[in-house]
């Protein structure tokens, strides 16, 4: 799992990342960046950490030769979504300008929904890996026995 620790670790940075320079490109301001954060870190930083560990599992999935769709998208565009509502700020086109309101009014609602899509894909890739480690295995496998599998 070492790879999977390695990329998943690089991936929920990665994310954080993101979502810093979206914030401080549309705002012109590392403050704006940093304060919300602080308001809304109780939701970015599962985010963040839900979509390393999909990745992690993805990177397993590979290694297993099992393929399967990630859903870790919904990470990275609900990180979008909670500062897109600054559009208005820097391109005051009409159209950009309501959906940017669109955004803010149900900011939070969008990012516990993609909360719950990353852990559903979680989920899905858990038991793929679980179901590819049987058939490998020849036998059930449990979940300590997929996670400990040397690489």
């Amino acid at each position: 799992m070492q790879k999977g620790i390695f990329f998943g670790s690089i991936a929920a940075f990665s994310l954080l990342a993101f979502y810093a320079l979206v914030m401080i490109i549309l705002t012109k301001s590392y403050q704006a960046a940093i304060e919300q954060f602080q308001t809304l870190w109780w939701i970015m930083i599962p985010l963040a950490i839900g979509f390393g560990i999909q990745v992690g599992l993805y990177t397993k999935l590979k290694q297993s030769g099992t393929t399967v769709a990630a859903g870790g998208t919904s990470a990275g565009i609900g990180m979008v979504a909670c500062c897109a509502h600054h559009l208005a700020d820097v391109l005051p086109l009409i159209g950009l300008a309501g959906v940017s309101i669109f955004l803010s009014q149900f900011q939070i609602p969008i990012l516990v929904i993609s909360l719950f899509i990353n852990l559903l894909g979680i989920f899905i890739m858990f038991k793929h890996l679980h179901k590819s480690q049987s058939v490998i295995l020849g036998s059930e496998a449990t979940p300590e026995s997929i996670l400990d599998k040397p690489e």
